[in-house]
């Protein structure tokens, strides 16, 4: 969740116009966490609602079930991650992102490197955002275009009701051959039985109970 927000103090610090990995690596965890950094400029993180991190929190732990299940018998690694930063470019400038909810390809120990374990955005195999109000325009627009561009092949995107509220909608891009999205799916709490149900990137079946998990009866 993100908006313009104005770090200039950082810039005359460091006497840098613009955030740089070298900046980003000297910063410390709780502060580089509030921030996501586009091509160099620096994005201030709002904090997310208690509706949206409970929605992203049970979907993690579903897709961490089903992850693991695969991984055995795909003999494949894949991971399942939230709130994990992921890089998209170290030059000319440096950008990266922090989707709500990734699966991505385990990050081989040896890839060395300066982002270390952390996963690029060429590791993602499925990118997750819970919309809000705030981040309309940001999810539906702006990260389509970022995530469709450096090749993501899946991008989710659930709405909530009332804007914080219960999932009722997710819907589910695919990469196309020219680099962009069309929807592969659009389920509705009202109509369907299930939130996700689908064969690709594998199979995933996820009720809507699942993200229910947590929220006040």
């Amino acid at each position: 969740m993100t908006e313009a927000f104005d770090w200039s103090w950082i810039r005359e610090a460091t006497g840098s116009p613009e955030m740089t990995m070298d900046l980003y690596l000297e910063m410390p965890e709780d502060l580089s966490r509030q921030i996501e950094v586009e091509d160099g400029r620096i994005v201030h993180c709002e904090s997310p609602s208690p509706s949206h991190q409970r929605i992203a929190r049970n979907l993690i732990q579903a897709l961490m079930d089903i992850t693991e299940k695969q991984n055995r018998e795909d003999r494949t690694c894949r991971e399942v991650n939230g709130e994990l930063d992921v890089l998209f470019a170290e030059v000319p400038r440096f950008h990266y992102r922090r989707p709500d909810v990734i699966v991505y390809r385990c990050v081989p120990k040896n890839r060395g490197g300066r982002w270390k374990d952390k996963p690029v955005a060429s590791d993602v195999l499925i990118a997750v955002e819970v919309v809000s109000r705030a981040t309309i325009t940001e999810d539906l627009d702006t990260k389509r275009r970022l995530y469709a561009r450096a090749g993501i092949p899946h991008y989710w995107i659930i709405r909530m009701a009332g804007d914080d509220g219960l999932a009722v909608s997710l819907e589910r891009l695919r990469l196309t051959a020219d680099q962009t999205y069309v929807s592969s799916g659009h389920a509705l709490r009202d109509r369907d039985l299930s939130a996700v149900d689908t064969i690709d990137p594998f199979q995933i079946s996820i009720t809507w109970a699942q993200l229910d998990r947590g929220f006040p009866t």
